[in-house]
């Protein structure tokens, strides 16, 4: 018996630069991570020259460090996806924790109420402090006062049933099969 591999992993195929500006980079750097270390330094700039003013001996490390860091860690393969950079990661987790889960309802017959969105404690991607902000909150089944939802909002309404329930036997489902059966003939 043989057994065989699978080899679906993606191939890595970057252009890499061995020179920039006249300075020899050794084996080379991705250029996809220089481009995005350019545009973050240039970001991080913009934001720091109105409040920090132009760049001196004592806030140069303030302007050079933390874009330096952001591209060194970021431009690392994610966590959960090999595919994805980690800043895509951040990204998404940040655009999760600030935008509320909305969920489909009905298949989009109508929009989520607020109440029915998922709570931002429930959101955060950090334990910690999601602990924090569980800590501070009583859970509602502990909770003295009654919470009054909105009538127009049936989301966590009581479900009525006003169907009876029948069990079948197998002789009754063969009596419905033989009628069934009767009219194809």
């Amino acid at each position: 018996m043989r057994v065989g591999r699978t080899l679906t992993h993606h191939f890595e195929i970057e252009t890499r630069q061995y020179d920039l500006l006249g300075i020899d980079l050794g084996e080379g750097a991705r250029r996809r991570m220089i481009i995005f270390g350019a545009v973050i330094v240039l970001a991080w700039v913009l934001l720091l020259v109105p409040i920090l003013g132009v760049p001196g001996k004592t806030t140069i490390s303030f302007y050079i460090v933390p874009p330096f860091v952001i591209t060194a860690f970021g431009w690392r393969p994610g966590k959960f996806h090999e595919r994805r950079r980690r800043v895509t990661e951040w990204a998404l987790a940040v655009r999760y924790a600030l935008r509320a889960h909305r969920p489909i309802i009905g298949l989009g017959a109508r929009a989520a109420d607020k109440s029915e969105y998922l709570p931002w404690r429930e959101r955060v991607a950090t334990q910690k402090v999601a602990n924090l902000a569980k800590a501070r909150v009583t859970p509602e089944w502990e909770r003295e006062e009654v919470v009054v939802h909105d009538p127009r909002v049936r989301a966590g309404a009581d479900i009525t049933v006003n169907q009876r329930a029948r069990l079948l036997g197998t002789d009754q489902l063969d009596r419905v099969r033989r009628r069934t059966t009767g009219k194809r003939h």
